[in-house]
């Protein structure tokens, strides 16, 4: 009986000192590499500061769609990658889209606002849980640039960057953007 106490004494005694305290962890991201391989990947800079997207709320933070929507009126290429932190408050997220647009490996496209062209967005909740918009403005600059087009295995690899405005005029940069998706 006295060793069993005094094993229940030493497992406690371990457990509080040995162990470590839980802490809350503090969310430090880094940048995914840049790779060409569909490790389904994304990560960008937000104004310097590194941005990847995280699950949360019951809702992916990265989700691709490539599809041909047909030929004619309404038809062509559209590609959809939001990327959201669904983790961090306020939610942010980077969307990179297009319409109407066939890609191709070792291409590079400028960021434009029209029906062929790719578009990117970055969006940030706000305190009174809206939603503020950085869109390209005519000022604006940025490109994609297309890596890896692989429709066998539907592998999307690129890299990216742009500045975009919100409607009170305030600007934000992305830079060293990159995605390697399986779409």
């Amino acid at each position: 009986m006295i060793k069993r106490q005094l094993y229940f004494v030493a497992v406690i005694t371990f457990l509080l000192f040995a162990v470590p305290q839980c802490k809350k962890n503090k969310f430090n991201p880094s940048l995914p590499l840049i790779t060409t391989i569909g490790a389904n990947t994304f990560g960008c800079k937000i104004n310097g500061k590194i941005f990847v997207p995280r699950d949360g709320r019951g809702k992916p933070g990265l989700f691709v769609q490539y599809e041909n929507l047909g030929i004619g009126s309404g038809g062509g290429w559209y590609l959809n990658i939001p990327a959201v932190d669904w983790a961090s408050k306020p939610n942010s997220g980077v969307s990179i889209e297009t319409d109407s647009l066939l890609l191709r490996e070792g291409m590079s496209y400028p960021i434009g606002r029209n029906k062929g062209m790719v578009r990117t967005f970055y969006l940030i909740g706000t305190e009174n849980g809206g939603v503020d918009i950085y869109d390209k403005l005519e000022t604006d600059t940025g490109s994609l640039h297309i890596q890896r087009f692989d429709q066998v295995n539907r592998i999307l690899s690129g890299v990216f960057s742009f500045s975009a405005t919100n409607g009170n005029g305030q600007k934000v940069y992305v830079t060293d953007g990159r995605f390697d998706l399986q779409y």
